[in-house]
């Protein structure tokens, strides 16, 4: 019974790309059908899948997993055994035996029969002077110009068919750099901030406390709100990592639902217009999972954001970032000297596409990181043992750029 299916094994005949993009077309039917619900409503609903899964499925780039499929069915309250055939049959690229969504039927008949009886046809002109030969075109010659006519609109469907299934499967056109807005300047990475008169440091050890939220998505508008997922202590610090794919240059601005404002620590931007960057709030007010962040951006294609809860920090004393090209073997920041004390919280965030997943160095701790379809950000953090040389470093072979913030 479907209920114990397998994936298909390395030895059995993997979809078509047809097979596949038929039955997305099928699971798309079956979404419509339900209403449309959200990917992340579905994937609340199913339980077990991410809503970033949910949306690749139904994108008809491959063949989902039959579990997969199994969560997008129940979310759209779908008959698991009929689906459970339908996948088997796209396995092993068989066509569909009902069509997902119906094309307008394109016939070569130059004079299809009518349903009901067909108008008089109408009354040829009377030529203007018997001279003149007849206004009334060749009955052949008038099959041609019908034929014609008939290819002409099929052109015509298969090519607005072809833009609406693309349409479907790219939902977030990447902005072009010459339709972007005029930008504000830049605006250069902070430096140092010296502790007020009279503060002494923090005895208290500087340490990753929790993920306090997270989202990506293919960015449809310039601002953003994801949910806090956990809360936050008053007075920790909130570290925002945030990568913006093919985006357009301009002001990134990020608060919280109390009106805290984050601070822009490091912004960098590779060659293919791919951003990163690193925001801090310190001090930070209370937060509960009723509270949310807030962000405005420029034009991107997609975004992808990470907030973290640290402790013991209260201010940045230096940043370094850098970006590279494809095709290399790592990732540094070591372009930029700066020194960090023992005990300095090293926070760090890469943004990557397509290649291999960044690779720390030894010493660092590794967050969860954000990928959304070649696109990748990750984060991670050390604390300095000594007075050494601060670098963010490690093996990947994407394009990258790179933010390091040395908080004390």
């Amino acid at each position: 019974m479907a209920e114990h299916a397998r994936d298909p094994r390395p030895g059995q005949r993997a979809a078509s790309p047809t097979a596949a993009e038929s039955f997305a077309g099928e699971l798309r039917t079956l979404r419509l059908d339900a209403g449309q619900p959200s990917f992340r409503t579905m994937a609340r609903t199913a339980g077990s899948i991410s809503h970033t899964t949910l949306y690749e499925a139904a994108c008809g780039s491959r063949l989902p997993s039959w579990a997969t499929t199994r969560a997008f069915v129940q979310a759209c309250g779908g008959n698991e055994e009929e689906w459970h055939r339908r996948w088997s049959a796209a396995v092993n690229g068989e066509p569909p035996a009902v069509p997902a969504v119906p094309a307008p039927a394109v016939t070569s008949d130059p004079e299809p029969r009518p349903s009901r009886p067909p108008a008089a046809p109408p009354v040829p002109s009377v030529p203007s002077a018997p001279s003149l030969p007849s206004a009334v075109p060749h009955p052949h010659r008038r099959r041609i110009w019908t034929h014609a006519l008939s290819l002409l609109v099929g052109l015509l469907l298969g090519v607005f068919g072809t833009l609406g299934l693309l349409a479907i499967r790219a939902p977030a056109a990447q902005p072009d750099a010459r339709t972007c807005p005029s930008a504000e300047p830049d605006t250069p990475d902070p430096q140092p901030t010296p502790a007020p008169d009279g503060a002494t440091p923090s005895t208290e050890a500087r340490s990753w406390i929790a993920r306090t939220a997270y989202d990506q998505q293919a960015a449809s508008s310039t601002r953003l709100a994801i949910p806090v997922r956990v809360a936050v202590t008053p007075g920790d610090t909130l570290v925002v990592a945030m990568m913006l794919t093919s985006t357009c240059p301009g002001p990134v601005k990020v608060t919280d639902s109390h009106g805290d404002r984050f601070q822009v620590l490091g912004d960098v931007t590779d060659s293919l217009r791919h951003r990163v960057l690193v925001l801090a709030a310190f001090d930070a007010t209370a937060l509960t999972t009723t509270d949310s962040i807030r962000a405005d951006y420029p034009r991107a294609g997609e975004y992808h954001m990470t907030v973290d809860e640290f402790r013991g920090v209260t201010t940045v004393r230096a940043v370094t970032r850098a970006s590279g090209d494809a095709g290399g073997t790592d990732f540094t920041t070591a372009a930029t000297a700066t020194t960090c004390d023992p005990g300095d919280l090293l926070v760090s965030a890469v943004g990557s596409n397509t290649g291999t997943a960044p690779e720390f160095g030894t010493g660092w701790t590794t967050l969860p990181a954000l990928q959304l379809s070649s696109y990748r950000l990750t984060t991670a953090h050390r604390i300095a043992t000594g007075a050494e040389h601060c670098v963010a470093a490690g093996r990947t072979t994407s394009q990258w750029g790179a933010v390091l913030a040395v908080l004390r």
